[in-house]
């Protein structure tokens, strides 16, 4: 399945809803998700700025569905990463408690 229809689907969104919320098509909508055409660039930028997510998702070239600027850098492991964005979800008191348990494990090995 395209990433486009994912992204809709997984909101709740129809091609109608989107298409005006871009000043688009539906039937544009439905070419993109259905890979007969290929959106522009500024059509991809405005689809990856509506969903909060990055032109390599939209494309199928990631799986990574996040804004280019939360994507991962290539100095941490896939687990590190995954355990970041699991942390990011949560409110800063989960991640303060996060932060103390961590602390509190890094201590214990240290004795």
């Amino acid at each position: 399945m395209n990433n486009i229809k994912k992204l809709r689907t997984k909101k709740n969104i129809l091609q109608t809803k989107l298409a005006l919320d871009l000043n688009l098509t539906q039937e544009a909508i439905s070419s993109y998700e259905t890979e007969r055409v290929t959106p522009s660039a500024d059509i991809l930028i405005k689809l990856a700025d509506y969903f909060h997510t990055n032109i390599d998702f939209l494309l199928c070239r990631t799986n990574y569905d996040l804004p280019i600027n939360e994507i991962k850098p290539n100095n941490i492991s896939e687990f590190q990463f995954a355990i970041l964005n699991k942390i990011n979800k949560l409110s800063s008191i989960d991640q303060a408690r996060v932060d103390a348990y961590i602390t509190a494990l890094i201590d214990k090995q240290s004795n």
